[in-house]
């Protein structure tokens, strides 16, 4: 949506332009799927190659005379205890996008997928991939991936604070005065 390529270009300087650049920033979500024809599929798979086609963009009407639907997917970790919390933060993060695409026409979807901070999963996930048609058995190994992903992230954080502390604790013995 923020690139060269993709809706209408109408609606990303409707809300691109003016404005505070946090708030610019805060409107681009983790990831959005736009709703498109085969022929509108095949033509961005084109564009992809560098081939020099141009394209023509996404319009909040399809060529069938259907709006055109998107989904805002938004992800977040939280700790274990503010699930809650954090569901309501991330599904409201992109409101002023959401409505910004809806008065241009689009039907639009926020879905929130958050993930503990040390890989717990709610059932909120997968029901998010559902929504973003996302088969059980691969909403499944996706939740796996995540669960890893997060894992392992916490261990990285987690054993490079303790070189950090390390390193501290041993410049303060190396500054400190010998014994009398």
């Amino acid at each position: 949506m923020f690139t060269s390529k993709g809706l209408d270009p109408t609606v990303e300087r409707g809300f691109m332009q003016g404005g505070a650049a946090d708030t610019r920033t805060k409107m681009r979500p983790d990831m959005m799927i736009v709703e498109m024809t085969t022929a509108e599929q095949q033509q961005y798979l084109r564009h992809d190659d560098n081939s020099g086609s141009r394209m023509t963009p996404l319009t909040p009407m399809m060529s069938s005379g259907n709006p055109r639907s998107i989904k805002i997917v938004e992800g977040g970790y939280c700790s274990d205890t503010r699930y809650e919390e954090k569901l309501q933060e991330k599904g409201a993060q992109h409101k002023a996008l959401e409505e910004a695409l809806k008065d241009y026409g689009y039907i639009v979807t926020t879905l929130p997928i958050i993930i503990g901070q040390s890989g717990s999963q709610y059932h909120t996930t997968s029901d998010a991939l559902a929504k973003i048609g996302v088969e059980h058995g691969p909403a499944n190994k996706v939740m796996s991936k995540l669960h890893e992903h997060s894992v392992l992230t916490f261990h990285k954080i987690l054993t490079s604070r303790r070189v950090l502390e390390r390193e501290k604790t041993d410049k303060r013995r190396q500054n400190r005065p010998d014994p009398p």
